[in-house]
C-alpha cells in the first residue's frame, strides 16, 4: 500500500477564491490518502489458434504472415504495453510456450525483421494495386 495523490477542486483549482477561503480551509488542491492493492502474481495466457488460421486455406505464405503478425503483436505487448492503468507498471519475467512442444517464441526484433519478407512472399494473395481509390458521387435528389 502507498499514499499519494491529489484531490482537485474543479471550481477553484488555484485554492485562492476569496469567498471560499484558501487551501488552508480545505479548498483547492488538497492532498489525500490513497491506498493501492496489488496481486503477488499475475499470469497472462495467449492462445493462437493455428488450426483456424490454416482452416481459411489462404496458402502457406499468408498463414506464415498471419502467425508472424500475431506473435509480433504479443511480443510488442509484452515488451512495451504493460502499463495497463495508472500506477500499474507490469514487467514480463517468464515466457513459456506449451504447444507446439519445442517451439521457441521469436523476439520482437526477430519478428520485426522477418515481417517485410513475409509480406512480400504473401503479396500475390492481396489486391494489386494495394490501394483502391473509391470516389463517391451522390445522385441528384429528385424533388417532387
Amino acid at each position: 500500500m502507498s499514499s499519494g495523490g491529489v484531490k482537485h477542486d474543479r471550481v477553484d483549482a488555484t485554492g485562492k477564491a476569496k469567498d471560499k477561503g484558501g487551501a488552508g480551509e480545505g479548498y483547492g488542491n488538497v492532498p489525500y490518502h490513497r491506498e493501492e492493492y496489488t496481486a503477488e502474481k499475475i499470469t497472462a495466457y495467449f492462445s493462437l489458434d493455428l488450426a483456424q488460421i490454416r482452416g481459411y486455406r489462404l496458402g502457406v505464405d499468408v498463414e506464415n504472415l498471419l502467425i508472424a503478425i500475431a506473435l509480433y503483436k504479443i511480443q510488442r505487448f509484452l515488451d512495451r504495453g504493460l502499463r495497463l492503468r495508472t500506477a500499474c507498471d507490469l514487467e514480463a519475467t517468464i515466457t513459456e510456450v506449451k504447444r507446439p512442444g519445442g517451439f521457441e517464441l521469436p523476439s520482437h526484433a526477430e519478428l520485426a525483421k522477418a515481417l517485410p519478407s513475409l509480406v512480400k512472399a504473401a503479396a500475390s494473395a492481396f489486391a494489386n494495386p494495394p490501394i483502391t481509390v473509391v470516389q463517391y458521387q451522390a445522385e441528384e435528389s429528385k424533388k417532387k
